[in-house]
């Protein structure tokens, strides 16, 4: 399939490279159907190359957005075809650049793709990381409340990767905010860990945004922060990354 505009790469020039998806327990669902995506390269040369290795070299060009609106794309072709076999999504996580988002045509992009296959709007999730650059700040907040009034999901992720403020959170009117999985790093044993971390969670209730949490590794973990009130976990507890044929 050739390339429509610049933004929007051709399948032919994507061939290599996959979504996979990791389960997210949701505990007001009381199950695991909603997934985070990841890509990957697979490539008969270089074998499989992970995001980590692939993206920064994209974020410097408009590459990063290209393969955004392909993971949009391709989200929306899972989505189907689960539905055809029967295999339960409630909605996809779909990571996004600030590079992509901060793009003013990026809204109607994703209508014109959800719009093409047909996908109710709550099926997609936009995630994107807490650090979002000064410059490009006024259009990401008009992009995301354009998408939330469309019927999407927003997630600010990472949080705590860096030194960042509580207050810089209150600026972005989202869905979810999603902390890294350093914060719960002996949560189990350390009474400072357990306060932030419950610190954090009653900070969610309050500005009214839901609490997910990254790294769950045990049953002991997933039920202290379920017991503190937090709302989603992901983590190799619940699984890793799969394919989608392995969705059921």
């Amino acid at each position: 399939m050739a390339a429509k505009n610049n933004d929007s790469p051709s399948k032919s020039r994507m061939r290599t490279i996959e979504l996979h998806y990791r389960p997210v327990f949701d505990i007001h669902l009381n199950m695991a159907i909603d997934y985070e995506t990841t890509m990957q390269i697979n490539d008969k040369v270089m074998g499989v190359v992970l995001p980590e290795l692939f993206i920064p070299v994209a974020e410097k060009s408009s590459q990063v957005c290209q393969l955004n609106l392909w993971a949009v794309e391709e989200a929306c072709e899972a989505i189907l075809r689960c539905e055809q076999r029967e295999a339960d999504i409630n909605s996809l996580m779909i990571w996004i650049s600030v590079k992509t988002i901060a793009k003013k045509n990026f809204v109607s992009q994703v209508l014109k793709i959800t719009d093409k296959y047909k996908v109710a709007h709550d099926k997609l999730c936009f995630v994107i990381n807490e650090s979002i650059l000064e410059a490009v700040k006024e259009q990401v907040l008009e992009n995301i409340k354009a998408l939330r009034e469309s019927g999407f999901t927003i997630m600010i992720d990472d949080f705590g990767v860096e030194y960042t403020s509580l207050t810089h959170l209150t600026h972005y009117d989202v869905d979810y905010i999603g902390f890294h999985s350093d914060l719960i790093d002996g949560i189990l044993t350390d009474e400072k860990v357990q306060n932030t971390v419950q610190g954090l969670i009653d900070f969610c209730k309050k500005i009214e945004v839901q609490s997910a949490f990254d790294g769950i590794d045990s049953k002991e973990v997933f039920d202290l922060l379920k017991k503190m009130g937090a709302d989603r976990f992901r983590g190799p507890y619940f699984g890793e990354f799969i394919k989608e044929k392995q969705i059921s």
